[in-house]
């Protein structure tokens, strides 16, 4: 008996500690609205330890860092969505993937073409790039839904982030991209042949 209640308070013990552990690693609600601020920050050290905060804080900081990534309205929108997609990276986060797709080639450094440059380049540079990768194969299908929306460098960027994941669905997802780039190229070529024609009736 003696034996049993030593037994019972040893695990009560550990199951309190482990809580006061998990507590200690999460951030409360006005901590962590604190922290997505410090992202708009000039101070390029307050910006990365709050996104370390943010990504510690685990799955339950997903929802704020979209809102960073995605609202272009904010000021200095363009200091603090780099380091918000790259926590969200870290966390690999699959709800960000729409936002992360459009920001491809946003604030491109005047390095050259991206198609010139190296997989390991445009992760060092483009934070949306170097996210997706990181996110990975939850990502195709949101990579392959909205690819024919990308201006050619970017789509080029994104079938690149597609060969990286290295799928069977993203390899499925690249090929369905270059049928639709047939299709256009087929339709444009119809519509080049009809030059000269009266196309009143249409």
């Amino acid at each position: 008996m003696l034996f049993a209640k030593k037994s019972f308070f040893a695990a009560c013990w550990v199951l309190c500690c482990s809580l006061c552990v998990l507590a200690a690693g999460q951030t409360s609600g006005p901590a962590l609205n604190k922290d997505v601020h410090a992202l708009y920050s000039h101070n390029d050290r307050v910006r990365r330890e709050a996104a370390q905060r943010l990504v510690a804080n685990g799955p339950t900081a997903i929802p704020s860092l979209v809102n960073v990534l995605c609202d272009e309205s904010k000021s200095h929108f363009d200091l603090a969505w780099p380091i918000a997609a790259k926590a969200l990276g870290e966390l690999k986060a699959t709800e960000a993937g729409p936002c992360l797709i459009r920001m491809l080639g946003r604030n491109y450094p005047p390095i050259g073409e991206p198609v010139t440059k190296t997989d390991h380049t445009l992760r060092r540079v483009d934070p949306a790039f170097a996210a997706l990768v990181q996110i990975g194969e939850p990502i195709v299908p949101a990579i392959r839904l909205n690819l024919p929306l990308l201006h050619p460098s970017n789509s080029l960027m994104a079938v690149r982030i597609l060969r990286l994941i290295n799928t069977p669905t993203a390899k499925e997802a690249a090929e369905a991209y270059v049928k639709v780039l047939e299709n256009q190229i087929q339709s444009t070529k119809q519509v080049i042949a009809e030059f000269g024609q009266n196309r009143d009736s249409y």
